[in-house]
């Protein structure tokens, strides 16, 4: 008998169980919004007593990183085969892979509900939260390194939240339009400001 079966059980029960958590926080999140849920809800929306969910996640701020987790590996599994916008800086390469990028990260806002309010709330104490930092650092790399491109990935990211508010797709459709081009707007500037 294999000594450490037990514990791999008690492992998987508990990655299960973490699982089942933040899928019932992501259902009341993308209802409510994050302000408006409470731990005590999230445990009987889960089926686990308050006891078990701060076994879990110990706070609500816990609760929500783990949720911020959840999207930035989702946001990475789906970028992880785009090009970087360096390569062609400018041309109808950075603009196919910004387009890559913007259809990537839209479709899994419209497929995960909850991805809004999680992005556009803010920290705990005013900063970005840490769904926002943590896209912002995943996107980075698409589009480069440096204050201009770093103003990019902010473009993209809140673009798509503005876009996503959009309930007319013609309105959506101007607001990505619009999102396209300041974010191909900081990736030329800072193409100017490197070749000079």
């Amino acid at each position: 008998m294999d000594p450490t079966a037990g514990g791999r059980r008690r492992q998987q029960r508990g990655l299960r169980r973490a699982g089942q958590i933040l899928d019932a926080a992501e259902e009341l999140v993308a209802a409510a919004g994050v302000e408006a849920v409470g731990m005590n809800a999230v445990a009987r929306h889960a089926g686990v007593s308050p006891g078990t969910l701060y076994q879990y996640f110990p706070h609500k701020r816990a609760l929500v990183d783990g949720l911020s987790r959840r999207f930035a590996e989702d946001l990475r599994a789906e970028t992880s085969g785009t090009p970087r916008l360096l390569a062609g800086r400018g041309g109808e390469g950075a603009e196919s892979a910004l387009d890559g990028v913007l259809r990537r990260v839209l479709t899994l806002a419209e497929a995960r509900p909850a991805l809004l309010p999680l992005l556009c709330g803010t920290g705990f104490t005013g900063e970005p939260n840490m769904l926002f930092r943590s896209l912002a650092a995943r996107l980075a790399p698409l589009l480069g390194e440096g204050a201009a491109d770093e103003l990019a990935t902010r473009f993209l990211v809140q673009g798509v939240a503005v876009a996503l508010r959009c309930d007319d797709p013609d309105a959506r459709t101007v607001v990505l339009e619009r999102t396209r081009a300041a974010i191909l707007g900081a990736v030329r500037a800072s193409t100017c400001r490197d070749s000079s």
